[in-house]
């Protein structure tokens, strides 16, 4: 009697999952209750895996279930298989250098949870380290963002600040200074913050700091409205850089682009990098933090890193305990 429950269950799980797998790469991958589902390529293979693994250990019984359970378990890792083998061709790699010297550096975090003294100190020991030029901070809040502003300065990293409510752009003075930058104003609520310069270059790019609303129910109308508002900016200006927390895995994603930006971590076989959460295993998460650029960069020469050396730890203000999001840094190159 146990078999069949069992061989019910396998085959409704092994037949959503490869649905699921089908979905990601068509239009109704953004429908609400679908979106969510199509994320977690690892988590899905893991579940297959162990679907073909109880079907494995059931046809070890002898019985008239026996062949049964057999074809199930082969289904079980063909699906395991498409799941995995998506995660391999988007590209696992968590440290990949840029090609050539970097023009700029950038770093994106989503700190959330994580105090402010604390995001500016770690920032500023990457940033001394590794020369970085810009910092992204999604979902930070201003107050947030003017309490890192203070420490950083304390800290001696000169810099000009850009926020507006809910994201916050650092870049160091030197930079903001040749480049003009200035806030635009626009944006969706809770989408991000558009920072422009005076002409747009592989130095002093067009950046979009970026906070996509996530695909949850009742969400999916606001998050495709923050996705049309990067895409309308990728069409608008040259040198575009759009990083920060997009909320979006490559599934998501219309072959790694929104209109003209191109997904660099797809380019340099990170697609898959795990971003989020800090507290899986980086083989179960997923990558949602992301870079996309537009022409004339070359997305397939950057440098991209998850930066899982950074301590993602709290407290943070109130009731937060630490951040679920690892840092990126981007490498910019020059066409």
């Amino acid at each position: 009697m146990w078999r069949s429950p069992l061989l019910v269950v396998g085959w409704v799980t092994v037949g959503t999952l490869a649905t699921l797998w089908v979905l990601a790469a068509t239009p109704l991958r953004s429908v609400e209750g679908v979106a969510p589902l199509v994320a977690p390529d690892r988590v899905a293979a893991l579940i297959a895996l162990t679907v073909a693994l109880l079907s494995g250990l059931a046809a070890r019984r002898m019985g008239p279930a026996r062949r049964r359970l057999v074809v199930l378990l082969v289904a079980s890792l063909l699906v395991c298989g498409l799941f995995v083998g998506r995660v391999l061709v988007q590209g696992t790699h968590s440290v990949v250098p840029a090609h050539g010297e970097p023009t700029l550096r950038v770093l994106s975090w989503n700190a959330a949870g994580v105090h402010p003294a604390d995001i500016a100190q770690r920032f500023h020991e990457v940033a001394v380290r590794r020369d970085v030029d810009v910092l992204v901070l999604p979902e930070t809040g201003d107050e947030i963002a003017r309490m890192v502003s203070d420490r950083l300065d304390l800290l001696g990293w000169d810099h000009a600040m850009f926020e507006d409510g809910a994201t916050s752009v650092f870049v160091r003075d030197a930079l903001a200074t040749e480049a003009g930058y200035v806030l635009l104003p626009g944006n969706p609520p809770w989408a991000g913050i558009t920072v422009k310069p005076r002409r747009a270059s592989a130095e002093t790019p067009f950046i979009v700091a970026v906070h996509v609303q996530q695909p949850s129910p009742g969400n999916v109308a606001v998050r495709d409205e923050h996705l049309a508002w990067v895409e309308s900016l990728c069409a608008g200006s040259d040198f575009v850089l759009a990083v920060g927390d997009f909320n979006s895995t490559p599934n998501h994603l219309d072959s790694g682009r929104l209109g003209r930006c191109a997904d660099v971590a797809l380019a340099v076989e990170a697609g898959a990098a795990s971003t989020w959460p800090t507290w899986l295993p980086s083989w179960l998460g997923i990558s949602i933090d992301r870079a996309m650029v537009g022409p004339p960069y070359e997305p397939g020469t950057f440098g991209f890193e998850v930066l899982r050396s950074v301590d993602t730890g709290g407290p943070g203000l109130g009731s937060d305990d630490g951040a679920d999001h690892w840092p990126i840094l981007i490498e910019v190159t020059a066409p």
